[in-house]
């Protein structure tokens, strides 16, 4: 039970939650069906003459006898039975000293707190809809009430809350500039908020004071008078994201210079933030931040020398990055061997890897994922616990209300599980736009959009493997933001002719660019189906010296050249020659098919069509060959020295 002054009245303010009921219960009143209470009147002892009610939150009392409410009035104090003026709270006058509001804003009398203590154990429907503590409420049959206080502390009336949520303040109780603190009391630092339930969800989120401004355009009336009586001390307004909410922050800013914070999503207030996703969300998107901790001064630079990576040389920690090629260039293969790793917290190709849990997004291949993961597993049969996960789904991060809250989801449960998530990879771009096109700058700028507020949540590296354009050279398909807001660019090509593939890192933000890794496909069998036929897939492994020397030498060219490597090959499949033999100008005896010159050269002028001379095109072809170090003659026989015209490869 509270009691204070009105500040419009010299006499003191029974309210109903801080008297009716004691007086009731002392004076042994009946309750009739009129919502009233009768019995003896304290005053004339007329029986079952005197009434008493609620009105407005405030006690209303009479005797339809004696009918002196003066007088009724005095014999209630006189029992202890209503406030007396000369025995109210310090706190109701005027201090010369600096205002310190108690921690449930207001003053509270020994034999008011010992009536508070008996309601801790009771709940409200309000406050287990909105999963807040009572705090500085009065719970009083169906409604819960709040005690509204003005800058000086001085009692004013009861903001009054029912079981389904709807608000009244007392009768005739002024609003302009009043309010209720929760978690007080106010030394240096106080958050104001416009709602009572929201007030109470920032003090139990942070720990602070908070103050209830009772409705968004009392905010800034209430900030003037808070900033003179509590001059030192730091206001942020806690504002609901409306706009009513935006409109009373800004004023606030406006007019007083206080900064404000709004809950991250449009339409919603903190205590929303409390009950969806916790004290943690909420405690951090409350958090102030000074402008000046966003920058630094020479003198207070640092060298940096803590690992940043997540693939030295590659990847980097926390950051975005493309890999991108031409179709069947080994994109998948190349990813999923990189996350394999570093789910494993091995090295990859002699680079160093920061370990952790990673989420491959296969969103085109579907099931064949689980024949590469098998391929790795025969693979590295030394990495244990690969705390590698592979959802082989299709994903929507065109749309931000689509899959971005379950993939968020989904990161939690893997890292509560296997540790914190350091990598995501997303396979392909092309298959996660939802139909998006790549080339608008509108969808591509979204889908950025959806990756950055991915890894912000998540903090994790996120891999976009992706698609080179028609033309090569231009780099990653689709619009150029893409490559403007990606921290690094990894790109993927091949050589048909030898097989050989490599990886060139072509943009970093963080690191050197330019480191290359040269690598072949490996084919796995990993079994025979129904029909008896192998069932295989692939690995990558690192190219040899001798497949990169083969892989760097100058590529045949010119029209008729290419023609002869064709008739060559062509009798070769027809088993025309034979093994070289040994002896000088020869390489191992049987190292390579060699075929007559005679024979390739009848054969090369049975193809060549529209020249006047074959017998000198061929010659012409051949030296050509011979000199750029593609074939060799001796002896009458011609062998090819690439890796194709070995007998055995």
């Amino acid at each position: 039970m509270l009691s204070n002054l009105r500040q419009d009245s010299k006499f003191p303010t029974a309210h109903w939650a801080e008297w009716g009921n004691e007086i009731v219960k002392l004076l042994n009143l009946k309750q009739t069906s009129k919502g009233e209470h009768h019995g003896a009147c304290p005053n004339c002892g007329g029986k079952d003459r005197f009434w008493i009610k609620e009105f407005n939150g405030e006690v209303m009392v009479n005797c339809r006898q004696c009918n002196d409410f003066k007088a009724i009035q005095e014999a209630l104090r006189s029992q202890g039975l209503w406030p007396d003026a000369n025995k109210m709270p310090d706190l109701a006058r005027p201090q010369n000293k600096a205002i310190e509001w108690p921690a449930q804003g207001e003053q509270i009398m020994p034999e008011i707190e010992q009536a508070q203590e008996a309601q801790e154990a009771e709940t409200h429907p309000y406050l287990v809809r909105k999963n807040v503590q009572r705090h500085n409420a009065i719970i009083d049959g169906p409604d819960l009430q709040i005690p509204i206080i003005d800058v000086t502390g001085r009692r004013q009336g009861v903001q009054f809350i029912d079981e389904d949520g709807k608000k009244k303040f007392s009768y005739k109780m002024p609003v302009n500039g009043n309010f209720s603190v929760i978690g007080g009391p106010i030394r240096d630092f106080a958050y104001i908020a416009e709602g009572w339930a929201t007030a109470a969800s920032i003090a139990q989120a942070t720990g602070k004071p908070v103050v209830f401004a009772l409705n968004a355009g009392n905010i800034h009336k209430v900030v003037a008078g808070l900033k003179e009586a509590k001059p030192n001390a730091t206001l942020v307004v806690a504002g609901d994201n409306d706009e009513a909410g935006i409109k009373a922050a800004e004023q606030a800013f406006s007019e007083h210079g206080v900064e404000y914070i709004l809950p991250p999503n449009e339409g919603t207030d903190f205590n929303d933030l409390w009950v969806t996703q916790g004290p943690e969300a909420t405690r951090k998107a409350l958090t102030v931040h000074n402008l000046l901790d966003e920058v630094f001064f020479p003198e207070d630079a640092q060298a940096q020398l803590s690992r940043n990576y997540l693939v030295k040389k590659w990847l980097g920690e926390g950051q975005m990055s493309v890999l991108y090629g031409p179709s069947n260039t080994g994109k998948s293969f190349f990813a999923l061997d990189m996350s394999w790793h570093v789910a494993a917290s091995q090295p990859w190709n002699g680079c160093k890897v920061q370990g952790g849990s990673v989420l491959y997004l296969a969103t085109e291949g579907g099931n064949a994922f689980h024949n590469r993961i098998v391929a790795l597993r025969q693979k590295y049969p030394e990495h244990k616990d690969v705390k590698l996960a592979v959802r082989p789904s299709p994903v929507n991060l065109l749309d931000p209300n689509a899959d971005l809250e379950k993939l968020a989801k989904l990161v939690r449960e893997v890292s509560r599980k296997h540790g914190p998530v350091r990598m995501i990879v997303v396979d392909t771009l092309s298959r996660s736009m939802a139909g998006g096109n790549e080339n608008a700058p509108d969808d591509m700028t979204r889908f950025i959009g959806n990756v950055d507020a991915l890894r912000q949540v998540t903090l994790a590296h996120i891999m976009i493997v992706h698609h080179s354009g028609k033309d090569k050279a231009a780099g990653a398909r689709g619009h150029s933001s893409l490559r403007s807001a990606t921290d690094a660019e990894i790109e993927l090509d091949h050589d048909a002719e030898t097989g050989i593939r490599y990886a060139i890192a072509t943009k970093q933000r963080d690191m050197e660019t330019g480191a290359r890794f040269d690598f072949v496909l490996d084919v796995i069998e990993l079994g025979q189906d129904e029909d008896g036929d192998a069932v295989t897939t692939c690995t990558i492994s690192e190219a040899s010296a001798e497949q990169i020397e083969e892989a760097s030498k100058p590529k045949i060219t010119g029209k008729n050249q290419l023609l002869l490597k064709r008739c060559f090959t062509q009798l070769r499949g027809e088993r025309v020659g034979q093994p070289n033999p040994a002896g000088a100008g020869f390489p191992e005896a049987s190292a390579y098919w060699t075929i007559d010159e005679e024979v390739l050269r009848d054969h090369f002028k049975g193809k060549i069509t529209g020249a006047s001379n074959p017998w000198q095109s061929y010659t012409r072809a051949l030296d050509a060959l011979i000199a750029g170090g593609h074939a060799v003659q001796n002896e009458g026989l011609v062998w090819f020295t690439a890796k194709d015209g070995r007998v055995k490869d």
